[in-house]
Formats: C-alpha cells, structure tokens, sequence
C-alpha cells in the first residue's frame, strides 16, 4: 500500500554554502531534446531523448489488470496534489511494492551490466566538459519501457503517466491546473557509482523549456545515511530550511521543475545508486520554448 513519506527539514545553516549559487549561472540541467542541448563539437551529439505523449489507464478496469486498485490510485493521486500544492513536494513510500521494485531493479541491472550507459550530460556548453565527474558524476541511459526485458519500467512509467494526467485534470488540482500536462520525456535512468558521484546544485527547468514536474523513483534495497547520495531540495519560499530526500527502495518523488526547487544529490558512497527519472512538460511553455529556439536560429 502506497504511503505518503515524511521527508526530513535540514535547516539552511547546517548546509555548506548554503543558499549562496546563483541560479544566474549556466544551465546545469539535463538536456531533454536536441533543442536544449548545446553539443560540444559536431562531432559528439548524444542521441537525442524524444518526447512522449502522457497516457492514461481509460478505466478502473485497466489499472485492476495492472494489479493496481482504485481506492490506490486516488489514494496516490489525492497525496500528489496535496503535497505538491502545499510543500512544491510530494513524497510516497512503497508506490508500487517490494515485488514490482524488485524486478524494475533486475532490469536497471541488467542495463548497466550491458554498458549501455554513458557520462550525464548539461545543457551549458562552455561547462559541458566538467560535467564528467565535477558538476554531475552520474552514469545515465534513456528507455521507453518497450525495449526488450524493460517491462516494468515501462509500467512503472504508465503509472506514474496516469497519477500526473489525471491529477492535472482533477478539480482540486490546485497549482497543479495552471498547466496542460501533455508531453513527458523518456525514463531516464541513471547510476551514481559511488566514489562521492554527485549532481552540484541546479534547476530542472531554468528557462522555461516546459518542463514542470520532475518524477524521480528509487530503487535502493537496504539503502542508509552511511551510502550517501540524497537528494536535497531548497524549496523557494523556505529561506531557512531544505527538504532531504532519501533515495530509499520503492519510494517515489515528485517536485516543481522550475525555479521553484533548486536541488543536488550529494556525495554518493555506494557503488550502484540508482534512480529512473521522467519530466512532464506543459504544452503552452513548451510550444513557447520551441518558437523562441526556432526564432532566435533563424536570427542567427
């Protein structure tokens, strides 16, 4: 059963630096789509992550053969917007349970054992370089769910499609309604290999590319303080505290993607900390952002 999390307040004194980074800085933030994506030469373009269209399970029937009940998913879906509404932060433990978690890890496994990851990337591309190791250490690959032996992390991406779209549309979506959620990213997911891998702060969506919810799920067995690696968040309006965020086995995240949540996974001392990211954009800052991007190339 799906249980909201009470994550811990630190307290901004307690942290080094602080609240000092400016969020003027270069934009640190994974890049989505060739379109935020400043490449360091012609040569080297990663592959680009496309974007997908959010769906929904169409009826209580579809989630009860998903083995998702819908007393759970209005359970889930009421704590995504109340928290979300009254923190920019929505915690659940046990989201899809320990038999789920537990092949979705076998399957970020067998992905890693594959090689198929590669160094995370900013969208910045005069720091593109220090990205490997200085301003983000993690490992990271794209999926969609339907490849080969990734079925569970494409019901997990189904799910979480569905808890996002229909709070969007639900009439006590409070901040949640001033977007029209249509788009989302692949699953990002990616590995901290310990050796202090870290991600330095930054901002999801600095500069409006649509991005508004950022869902992260944790995949950690027997995870401890001793393995690092949690996510700190420096909720706007919070001037005196900072949300920590462990990243514990079958525990779900959600937060603002903007300006709102500057964050930073700190140290990671474990040799495999993993964690299966995906962004849901709205569609006007996104068709907003694809204008500006056409026009200034066409200005160039």
């Amino acid at each position: 059963m799906a249980a909201s999390a009470v994550f811990y307040w630190g307290s901004v004194a307690e942290v080094p630096g602080g609240r000092r980074r400016s969020l003027a800085e270069p934009d640190l933030s994974t890049p989505i789509d060739s379109n935020t994506l400043e490449a360091t030469s012609q040569q080297y373009r990663p592959k680009t992550p496309s974007l997908y269209h959010v769906e929904v399970c169409p009826d209580s029937q579809s989630l009860e053969e998903g083995g998702f009940s819908q007393d759970w998913f209005s359970d889930v879906m009421q704590l995504v917007m109340k928290d979300l509404n009254k923190y920019g932060v929505c915690v659940v433990d046990d989201f899809l349970g320990a038999e789920r978690a537990e092949h979705i890890l076998q399957e970020v496994g067998a992905l890693h054992s594959r090689g198929v990851f590669h160094d995370g990337q900013v969208v910045s591309r005069h720091v593109q370089d220090q990205a490997r190791g200085m301003i983000r250490g993690d490992k990271i690959t794209w999926v969609t769910g339907s490849e080969p032996y990734c079925g569970g992390i494409g019901q997990l991406v189904s799910v979480v499609d569905s808890v996002v779209a229909k709070a969007n549309k639900h009439p006590n979506a409070g901040k949640l309604a001033d977007y029209n959620i249509t788009w989302r990213t692949r699953a990002m997911v990616a590995c901290y290999p310990g050796r202090d891998a870290h991600y330095v702060k930054h901002v999801d969506n600095p500069n409006g590319d649509g991005r508004c919810i950022t869902a992260i799920y944790y995949i950690n067995k027997d995870w401890t303080p001793q393995d690092g690696g949690v996510l700190r968040i420096y909720p706007e309006g919070c001037s005196d505290k900072v949300a920590e965020i462990e990243p514990r086995f079958d525990r779900m995240l959600f937060f603002w993607s903007d300006r709102r949540n500057p964050h930073e996974v700190l140290p990671a001392k474990i040799t495999s900390r993993y964690a299966i990211t995906v962004w849901y954009l709205d569609q006007k800052e996104r068709e907003d952002y694809l204008a500006r991007v056409s026009g200034a190339s066409t200005n160039t």
